[in-house]
């Protein structure tokens, strides 16, 4: 069993989501994983970036827990993890007032 997060501990994973968040290119991949799950290469030739320049891209989004991937023979497959965004999003925006009628 999972052991709750301490406020700190919180702080940080949320100072990643936001982070992942932050960038621009970061966004539109995870637009096109809300679409269906891709292969790295796939992900590439939808954009005019290296593939190293994804790859750092899909790692910091994997780092803030909002995407998962799964080895399928030689590819690396990349999906939204979807439960854990709208986690992030209620925790976070869940903390205002203002927000917490909306979440419900």
């Amino acid at each position: 069993m999972e052991s709750p997060q301490t406020p700190r501990t919180a702080t940080r994973k949320m100072t990643k989501v936001f982070k992942a968040l932050a960038d621009g290119t970061r966004q539109e991949i995870l637009q096109l994983l809300e679409e269906q799950p891709y292969a790295v290469g796939e992900i590439v030739a939808k954009f005019d970036l290296s593939q190293p320049t994804i790859s750092r891209h899909l790692s910091v989004l994997k780092e803030a827990d909002l995407v998962v991937d799964q080895r399928r023979g030689q590819n690396v497959i990349y999906r939204l993890n979807d439960m854990a965004l709208a986690a992030s999003m209620r925790q976070f925006f869940g903390r205002f007032r203002s927000c917490q009628e909306v979440l419900r």
